[in-house]
């Protein structure tokens, strides 16, 4: 926007009084280095880190006020320790960016970020609050390079830091700086930011800078120009005041002050000190009420209001000002640089040591005190509740318990408004800890595991919602029951748990056809059953559940049901109904606008398109949860979406790509609390290891003496095999069929089981296993084989149906090949495909079919799995039908041929009519050529076999 003034730096940054900076000098230059690659429109990301006093808020400040000179715009934001909005680092640069919103919702969903929620259409999602700061960060950067200055990030909440790394994500080509000090030591080291700096170290651009101590030169500067010291006798200072602060600032300048006061010298240091020492020495010195006056104004925060500091004192006007005077004269408190402006502390570590030496009633009486005057004089903002919640809060035990949980509820409904939902959850279960009544607290920590839920700690929402569920009255127990089964279905996890709590409570409730309540409590507990294995009673609740939501008209209660009955088990029978309520969601998410349904609808969409072998529509439910992921910032849906994304991934046989996503689930799963995906990416990652012929590395850790009952069964027999134990693989596999099988028959997983199973009896030739499988494969004649959430994908069953009928001399072993070649051309899967014609090349060969025909569908699954790197595929394949070894870049006779054909101008229907193949597998020729000799085209590898003197 034209004519946008950027805001003034703090007048702090500016003032004479300041102490001399000294050091840094490496640190200056890498700044300097990457202050030109930001200029130059790379965005740079700085982590300055290390502990409390070590000069980091300094070094920004020194940094920033010179680029700002230099013609950089500069915003900056900070956190606070305590009670702070949720965006609290963005907050003041948002506030500074939001004159320059030209368009309505821009400047509505910059105020809900900044804490000013405005009126907004029902179903905002976070990433369209987050879309606006970017725009509006890259439209200032496009005006001046802009640095973004981000002090304590530490103490920045889960969304915050969100945000954060949803700025870095998509500023990659902005003249943008971000600068952000950080405590690197405990307790103030934060796990969630160390996170989230591990997730964005990976990106071009983000670096960290961990600050050590000064060393005894830069003290001696620092003295210099502090004190009438001479050179030498500064040095010699220097080195005892390095010994005694480890050459932190802070302590450094703090120590220092403290002894001038006493008229001492360097050797007169008392060893060991801290910085509460130093202060609790200088509070000592002061009379009755200064030191009043210093402890009123660490509890008011660390920027004092000298408005409020005079209505929240005991003392009148003029005793407070005179003792304010003295107080910035010992230097505890630094004066405002202009009229009007706050007094402030020099560090938060001065202010903590303050209220750490004040007694504990005085404390939350003077906090008592501020709230009321803050009460009295602040307008109406969610910066005023904020505020008056965490005095209360620490004011409780005197009486003030009544209005800490009434401005902790109204914090945390600001919260939820701005999509805040950990910071919300936090702020109701602080207010449940202080509500006297038992209803009310119940009722906080729903509204908690609610919040909690939103924001994807699910562990979280289930500890809370057990809690209540095992101590409410019998109707907030049923929603209890449900929040926590919510909490575990989202993950995956098995549901005995939410089973016993949901039964429980809808027994407490009676049964009541007509109560919505009880209908969402059967919905659930029908999902929670399926998470058993019980698929066939969870089907019975689930079609219950739908009908009496048909008959009650509530939309919003049938979605509930339809959603919760998707998760019913996916057998082959229930394919069509699951599509079609999963249709249905679809269809009433968009008409009641909720469109957090679409999520779990898009996700059976693409799980029943799998098993059915349409691609299209498989593709196009993954692309909805990706826009469902972007549109709620859920993280759950971003993750199904992966799954999907991988099993696209490993059916083309792009190993290297489905093991990316492979490790971008298990970042996501480690985000859903304590919850984790461990489980289900172990098995998408063994999956590609198999294919890539990785899994011999672990062959030295397997004995073959596991006991089957330490591990997942079904997996450790697919391992066996594939190492070829097969010995321990025959024991294992006779051990499942002894009537074990049966209980992995009803969980999501039997797909996976069932493969597992039948490739072991396939490789041991176990025709009596083979006979107890085959009517097990039979139910999904026709479809695909896919375990849960995607976790293994083995494309067509009747691949597997073939194989088996071969091996017992079934007739009609070679149609069911035949129709899995069909069903794997059909969903485009190369690897797929590679695996049913090695199937079919050994069938043929069993048989005694022609040889002609064999060497065809050798060439084609050769063609399909030389270039994508498929070592398992063409070892099944057995060796080349070349004898005259490899040509140039290991190309085979027949791909020889195929280059001198390319070569001659040919297209890939003459050269198959030429060499009486399939143009399907001409092409697949042509592929693996231009892979192999490194051609980007068919002009390339014409000059390669040129070159190579292959057209003779």
């Amino acid at each position: 926007m034209s004519g946008w003034t950027p805001p003034l730096l703090p007048a702090r940054w500016y003032d004479p009084a300041r102490p001399t900076f000294v050091g840094r000098r490496a640190e200056l230059a890498t700044l300097e280095e990457v202050w030109t690659a930001a200029a130059a429109g790379l965005r740079q990301v700085v982590f300055l880190g290390g502990e409390p006093g070590a000069g980091k808020s300094r070094l920004l400040a020194e940094v920033a006020t010179t680029l700002h000179r230099a013609g950089a715009t500069v915003l900056l934001g900070t956190c606070a320790a305590e009670f702070g909005p949720p965006y609290q680092p963005f907050v003041e640069p948002i506030e500074a960016l939001l004159p320059r919103a030209t368009v309505d919702r821009d400047a509505e969903r910059l105020r809900t970020l900044a804490g000013r929620p405005a009126p907004a259409p029902d179903h905002e999602h976070r990433p369209e609050l987050f879309d606006a700061l970017v725009d509006a960060v890259r439209a200032a950067a496009g005006e001046a390079p802009l640095v973004l200055a981000l002090e304590d990030l530490h103490w920045a909440g889960p969304a915050s830091l969100q945000l954060l790394a949803y700025l870095v994500e998509r500023t990659a080509e902005c003249p943008l700086l971000v600068l952000a000090t950080h405590r690197t030591t405990t307790p103030d080291r934060s796990a969630a930011l160390v996170g989230t700096i591990a997730q964005l170290y990976r990106l071009d651009g983000v670096r960290r800078l961990d600050l050590a101590g000064l060393d005894t030169e830069d003290i001696a500067e620092f003295l210099l120009a502090d004190s009438r010291l001479s050179l030498p006798r500064a040095r010699s200072s220097a080195a005892v005041l390095r010994d005694q602060t480890g050459g932190n600032p802070f302590f450094l300048r703090e120590l220092w002050r403290d002894l001038v006061a006493r008229g001492g010298r360097p050797g007169d240091l008392r060893a060991p000190m801290s910085v509460r020492d130093t202060v609790a020495s200088r509070l000592e010195r002061l009379p009755a009420a200064e030191r009043q006056t210093v402890e009123l104004a660490a509890v008011v925060g660390e920027d004092v209001d000298v408005a409020i500091l005079l209505a929240a004192a005991e003392t009148g006007r003029a005793v407070t000002l005179t003792a304010l005077d003295g107080v910035i004269a010992s230097g505890l408190l630094e004066a405002p640089l202009s009229a009007g402006g706050a007094v402030r502390f020099p560090h938060v570590l001065a202010r903590q040591a303050v209220l750490e030496l004040m007694p504990a009633t005085r404390r939350a009486l003077q906090h008592a005190h501020v709230a009321g005057v803050l009460e009295a004089s602040m307008p109406a903002s969610d910066v005023r509740t904020q505020r008056l919640a965490f005095h209360y809060a620490q004011a409780a035990a005197l009486g003030y318990a009544q209005q800490a949980v009434h401005y902790l509820t109204e914090a945390a409904r600001a919260a939820g408004r701005s999509l805040a939902h950990e910071d919300a959850g936090a702020w109701y279960e602080q207010a449940a800890s202080l509500a006297a009544d038992p209803v009310d607290r119940d009722l906080l920590l729903l509204a908690a595991a609610d919040s909690h839920l939103l924001g994807g700690d699910f562990a979280r929402a289930r500890s809370l919602a057990e809690r209540v569920a095992g101590t409410a009255e019998p109707r907030l127990r049923l929603q209890a029951a449900m929040a926590y089964e919510a909490g575990s279905w989202h993950p995956g996890l098995p549901g005995h748990r939410a089973v016993e709590l949901l039964t429980e409570a809808m027994r407490g409730v009676g049964p009541d056809s007509g109560d919505p309540l009880y209908v969402r409590g059967m919905a659930s507990l029908g999902r929670a059953m399926a998470f058993t294995g019980a698929t066939d009673p969870a089907g019975v609740l689930g079609r219950r559940a739908i009908d009496l939501a048909r008959v009650s008209g509530d939309e919003d209660l049938l979605a509930h049901a339809l959603q919760a009955s998707l998760w019913n088990g996916l057998r082959p029978r229930d394919a069509t109904e699951k599509l079609a309520r999963a249709t249905e969601l679809t269809q009433l998410a968009h008409r009641t606008g909720d469109v957090g349904q679409l999520g779990p609808a898009a996700y059976f969409r693409g799980a029943v398109s799998y098993l059915q072998g349409d691609l299209a529509a498989m593709s196009q439910a993954h692309d909805d949860l990706v826009r469902m992921a972007r549109l709620t910032g859920q993280g759950f849906f971003a993750y199904m979406a992966g799954c999907l994304r991988y099993a696209r991934h490993f059916a083309d046989g792009d190993l290297a790509a489905a093991q990316r996503t492979c490790d971008e689930l298990l970042e996501m799963g480690e985000s859903f609390g304590s919850d984790d995906t461990e489980g289900s990416t172990a098995v998408q990652t063994y999956m590609i290891r198999r294919e890539s012929g990785a899994v011999q590395q672990v062959r030295a850790l397997i004995t073959g003496e596991e006991r089957p009952a330490d591990h997942w069964a079904p997996g450790l027999l697919a391992l066996y095999t594939e190492l070829r134990l097969e010995r321990p693989a025959a024991r294992l596999l006779r051990w499942l069929l002894d009537g074990r099988l049966v209980e992995y028959r009803d969980s999501a997983q039997w797909p996976c089981v069932l493969a597992y199973a039948t490739e072991a009896a396939l490789r041991l030739r176990d025709e009596a296993a083979v006979r107890t499988l085959r009517p097990m494969l039979e139910e999904y004649r026709g479809l695909n084989l896919v375990a849960a959430q995607f976790v293994a994908v083995f494309g067509a069953a009747d691949r597997y149906c073939g194989e088996v009928d071969s091996l017992l001399g079934q007739p009609g072993a070679e149609d069911r090949l035949e129709a899995a070649l069909e069903l794997d051309t059909r969903m485009a899967a190369p690897l797929h495909r590679a695996y049913t014609l090695a199937g079919l090349v050994r069938h043929l060969r069993h048989v005694g079919a022609p040889a002609p025909r064999i060497e065809e569908l050798v060439e084609e699954a050769r063609a399909l799995a030389e270039p994508r790197g498929l070592p398992r595929v063409l070892a099944l394949l057995g060796p080349a039908l070349d004898k005259a070894g490899p040509g140039p870049a290991g190309l085979t006779a027949r791909e020889t041929e195929v280059l001198r054909l390319l070569a001659a101008g040919l297209l890939n229907r003459e050269i198959a009519e030429r060499l009486f193949i399939s143009e399907n597998t001409a092409a697949n020729h042509v592929r693996s050529i231009l892979a192999k000799t490194g051609s980007g085209n068919r002009t390339q590898a014409a000059m390669f076999a040129a070159a190579h003197r292959l057209l003779d």
